[in-house]
């Protein structure tokens, strides 16, 4: 959007202002207490909860345009259920600072909110000092890190830990490696917009183990196919090494209609590296011969097949 310019003859200057404007609004309202000083420093600085898609040059004009009606531009701008929004976040955080005054800590079950807290309300990039004070308290603590992970509101960027914690929480629970975080961690994926968030979640399905591995590959065989299917091949690429999870993706992949799950065959085919050295090994490097198959797939066989290449050389 261009810069905004401010003269007798605009009659409304709040009609450049668009959604990502409204956006900034309720994010400064709920995070930066409603100042624009105060996020414009923050933004300069880069902090943990900057949104890819707010320009700080745009920040800057909102801030102008603020100061040129000497009056607060939100309440003009935002919608009643856009205000709703802002003032459950803001008595979200609210909430949650208030169990540092009113948590009588030296009860043991009433450390878990304050663990939590900690977790979400955390500056740092990576919050190892709390992830790991929850992991010390292994399962006692599940419940609340499932709480968290389930939550719509902690998966939204408005309201505090700006949409991180659930995924710190999945962190948590596959160093945990309590089996009934398995479903919990596995909604997750497909549904994170930052490609390495959603590798938080298969790592620690992949720390869960066994039972995780069970889980995902009674999804993967489910029919008929649909996102599930899709999300669990994904989550199976943590244990695609091994020969049996190798094994039940080929015999998946040799029965299926390339044309109508394309998508699906891919993820199926990067599982099928553990293959190497069984006796699927060349049947699987068939089908990239096979004229009936897609390009497409061809080419991911034959990837699979170079890395197997690769590392014979290494050897």
């Amino acid at each position: 959007m261009d810069s905004l310019e401010f003269n007798n003859d605009q009659e409304d200057p709040l009609s450049v202002v668009d959604a990502i404007d409204c956006a900034i609004l309720m994010h400064r309202d709920v995070h930066f207490g409603g100042n624009f000083s105060i996020m414009i420093h923050y933004y300069h600085n880069k902090g943990k909860g900057c949104c890819q898609d707010f320009e700080l040059k745009r920040i800057y004009e909102l801030a102008e345009l603020e100061k040129q009606l000497d009056k607060d531009i939100a309440p003009l701008i935002l919608t009643g259920a856009e205000a709703e929004h802002v003032a459950r976040a803001i008595k979200s955080y609210k909430d949650l600072r208030s169990l540092y005054e009113k948590t009588d800590k030296t009860i043991p079950k009433n450390r878990y909110p304050i663990l939590i807290a900690n977790l979400i309300l955390s500056e740092e990039e990576e919050p190892l000092e709390a992830i790991q004070a929850i992991v010390d308290e292994k399962e006692k603590i599940v419940p609340e890190l499932l709480a968290l992970i389930r939550s719509d509101d902690f998966h939204n960027p408005i309201f505090p830990g700006f949409g991180l914690a659930p995924i710190y929480a999945a962190q948590c629970l596959g160093k945990i490696g309590d089996k009934r975080a398995i479903i919990a961690i596995f909604e997750t994926i497909g549904h994170e917009s930052d490609f390495f968030n959603e590798n938080i979640a298969l790592d620690a399905l992949k720390l869960i183990g066994q039972p995780a591995k069970e889980f995902l590959l009674h999804v993967v065989n489910g029919k008929p196919y649909n996102e599930d299917n899709d999300h669990a091949a994904i989550a199976l690429s943590g244990f695609k090494e091994d020969p049996a999870v190798a094994t039940a993706c080929f015999n998946i992949l040799k029965n299926l209609n390339f044309k109508e799950e394309p998508i699906f065959a891919s993820y199926l085919i990067l599982n099928c590296e553990g293959l190497k050295d069984t006796p699927h090994c060349e049947a699987f490097l068939a089908l990239a011969n096979d004229p009936q198959t897609p390009k497409d797939i061809q080419r991911d066989i034959l990837t699979i097949s170079k890395e197997w290449a690769n590392t014979n050389n290494v050897q």
